[in-house]
């Protein structure tokens, strides 16, 4: 067993000093989209960005590549109309029963998080290619509903119509409704491919090492293999009727239970990547370290003295 120890080392060895090293920098644009099981809604195609730090290996047509990665994505779901309502009494003490429509409704959701990738490739002439997982960690959600709320006064047929569009009985019609708030979700591992053009942009000489800045632009797809929910207990909608029909909403996913529902997350987009070269140890930078070598160094420098 020592010695598969041993050789795995020396492999490992053997590829860093013969392989090109970079340091680079990626930022890129992308489309969220959601996939769930909750009824009643509709995902609607979100976007964000993202910044990171990479450190790639080349060893010729190999690549490896892991970094960090900060990204910013707003998703949206539609939800249906909800219908409210409460028995109550007007000024008059006459029994109505004061009605709402809500409709329209938007449930943002504004998630900043890290990533940690690890990435296998090739790169054969302009192209390459990267494949492997991201680590996903979340640093801070947020939420933001919207939607529109129309009320009325229905008094069981006792008038020609109800009572709509009435401001100063608090009958409103089409009445913008704004909510923000905060959620938690968890980790996820997410699959990833990356396909672009890689090409030289800068060659510069250093002690015989010929050392070339890269760029590469890519398209990317992302795909999360786990339930990142969280759940909570709240309910989609707080109503106080103390005030006609106030309302604020609480974002879908802070309602649900983890157990009953799921949220897998899909992500394309355009990725940029400077490289720049930290190492390029290839033969012939090396320096030869062999017998023959060190014996003419000896001869010579015996001739000279």
């Amino acid at each position: 067993m020592r010695k598969v120890y041993i050789t795995l080392i020396f492999t490992l060895l053997s590829l860093l000093l013969s392989a090109q090293h970079y340091f680079g920098v990626t930022i890129g644009g992308l489309t969220v989209s959601q996939f769930d099981n909750i009824d009643n809604t509709s995902s609607r195609l979100g976007g964000g960005g993202e910044i990171g730090a990479v450190y790639q290996l080349k060893k010729n047509k190999f690549l490896f590549q892991t970094g960090l990665g900060f990204t910013y994505s707003a998703s949206v779901l539609g939800l249906d109309s909800m219908h409210l309502s409460a028995n109550m009494i007007d000024t008059e003490g006459t029994n109505f029963t004061y009605r709402g429509i809500v409709y329209d409704r938007k449930d943002r959701l504004n998630v900043a998080e890290l990533s940690v990738p690890l990435m296998f490739g090739f790169n054969v002439s302009s192209f390459y290619a990267l494949v492997g997982a991201k680590f996903i960690c979340p640093l801070v959600v947020t939420t933001h509903q919207t939607a529109l709320l129309t009320s009325y006064g229905d008094y069981n047929g006792m008038f020609y119509e109800d009572f709509m569009n009435m401001p100063q009985h608090g009958y409103a019609n089409a009445q913008s409704i704004d909510t923000k708030g905060k959620a938690n979700l968890l980790y996820d591992v997410m699959p990833c491919v990356e396909l672009g053009g890689r090409w030289s942009v800068a060659k510069t000489t250093r002690k015989r090492k010929s050392l070339t800045t890269q760029i590469a632009v890519g398209f990317f797809a992302e795909y999360g293999l786990l339930n990142t929910l969280k759940g909570g207990n709240n309910d989609l909608v707080d109503v106080d009727y103390s005030q006609y029909m106030n309302v604020e909403m609480n974002h879908i996913y802070t309602t649900l239970s983890r157990n009953s529902a799921f949220i897998n997350n899909l992500r394309i987009g355009l990725r940029g990547t400077v490289l720049f070269p930290i190492a390029d140890f290839n033969k012939r930078s090396r320096k030869c370290m062999c017998i023959r070598h060190i014996y003419r160094k000896r001869l010579g420098y015996r001739r000279y003295r």
